[in-house]
């Protein structure tokens, strides 16, 4: 399972948490309501029951029959709305009562249900007489039901209202720790000013903790990154005055297959320590006011064999040390890792930029590895040989021009495409 982001965490929390709880207080509710109409039941019926009972004893006490005092005593009440049945009566009930009412104890409640309808049914002994009295509950049952349906609605109703404010409070929030991360990112990725700007803040206290702890780390990290590139720098000019003499004096000696090795050895040296001080400047986006022909300088570097396709004329403002010292480097890891395979230097247009491109069909790389190439020191796993170096000062190179740097499949599938972006384009001409 991948990560999630700490608005969808909160909410999930959120939700755990009110879910529970908006249910304990529907369920309460719902419980209290049933409660309390059962108790109205339970009143209604022994009222009847008691009422039934003294009618009874009454109209006894007037000299009546006991059939007509029973017949008098539950004339009154409407049999679809309440039943009632006197113990040891002379006269049938007009309509039945459930057999667990009947069986009921005096003083004691309960429900039951018959062919037509709920009914909620006591059992009173009053003025003499025992007596079952059923009150019918179908009302109280569909307002209970229909409490739960409202009650159901109003959890589900609390509980988007809540998620909808949540993400209403949690937006400045969690907008502060995201522009907290970025500028950490931005500040300590991508070769920025040796002095990056103070970090966001908002006032909520956790947030100015993280934020002058995120500033010391980000200040330290910053001025040990500026202390190397000032070392590594110095370093690189120290070796180009040796390495200019060593050059010097194999080019003064007498040609032979060592020399010529030797004179190899040390063009390397100098593109590594080009490619040293390039990587140790912060990078940014220069206009250096000279205007390169990036074909002629693909028909330069392309080896005897390669396939060159260029226009006329395709004209950017760059440094054209730097544009030809990128792409040496794509031409030579060509010719590293697909050395028998057919290669193509491609200068051509996207949009209003060029991409200079070497193309080979050789073993290629995977796809989930290409993201990676254009790391410092990042090499390929089947072959140990180079520094690590190369494809990062294409990046650099790049970005110097507000380009960038990928690599891509070649077009039938195999091979590599690797190339860099520069611009925008001050002229196009293909013938």
């Amino acid at each position: 399972m991948g990560a999630t982001t700490l608005e969808v965490r909160l909410r999930w929390r959120l939700v755990a948490v009110m879910v529970p709880a908006l249910g304990a207080i529907a369920l309460a509710a719902v419980l209290v309501t049933s409660r309390s109409l059962q108790s109205a039941d339970d009143a209604s019926a022994r009222a009847v029951a008691t009422g039934v009972a003294r009618t009874l004893a009454a109209e006894l006490a007037e000299g009546d029959a006991p059939a007509e005092a029973e017949h008098e005593a539950t004339r009154a009440l409407d049999p679809t709305q309440a039943r009632v049945k006197i113990s040891g009566a002379h006269v049938s009930p007009a309509a039945p009562i459930a057999a667990t009412l009947l069986a009921l104890p005096s003083g004691s409640c309960a429900s039951a249900d018959d062919f037509e309808a709920g009914w909620r049914g006591c059992c009173v002994t009053a003025h003499g007489s025992t007596v079952v009295a059923a009150v019918r509950t179908d009302t109280h049952r569909a307002v209970l039901r229909s409490l739960i349906e409202w009650m159901a609605a109003a959890v589900v109703l609390a509980l988007l209202g809540a998620l909808f404010a949540s993400r209403v409070a949690l937006r400045a929030p969690l907008r502060a720790l995201r522009d907290l991360a970025e500028w950490a990112t931005s500040s300590i990725e991508g070769d920025h000013a040796p002095t990056p700007a103070p970090a966001p803040r908002d006032g909520t206290v956790e947030i100015e903790h993280m934020a002058r702890r995120f500033d010391a780390l980000v200040g330290a990290l910053t001025e040990s990154l500026a202390r190397e590139r000032a070392c590594t720098a110095h370093i690189a000019h120290e070796l180009r005055t040796p390495l200019a003499a060593m050059v010097a004096e194999l080019d003064a000696a007498p040609a032979t297959d060592a020399i010529r090795r030797m004179r190899g050895d040390a063009e390397r040296l100098a593109r590594v320590i080009d490619a040293i001080l390039v990587l140790s400047t912060p990078a940014s986006v220069e206009r250096t006011g000279t205007i390169v022909n990036v074909a002629d300088v693909a028909r330069k570097l392309a080896p005897v064999g390669w396939t060159v396709e260029a226009p006329d004329e395709a004209l950017v403002e760059a440094e054209p040390d730097l544009v030809e010292l990128a792409l040496r480097n794509l031409v030579e890891n060509a010719s590293k890792y697909a050395p028998a395979a057919a290669c193509t230097v491609r200068v051509s247009r996207e949009a209003d930029r060029l991409r200079v491109a070497v193309i080979d069909e050789g073993p290629g790389v995977p796809e989930t590895a290409r993201g990676q190439m254009f790391e410092r020191y990042w090499r390929d796993a089947k072959g140990g040989a180079g520094r690590g170096l190369g494809l990062a000062l294409v990046r650099a190179v790049a970005e110097r021009s507000g380009g960038a740097a990928d690599a891509r499949a070649g077009s039938s599938g195999a091979g590599l495409d690797v190339g860099f972006s520069l611009g925008p384009v001050l002229g196009w001409n293909e013938a």
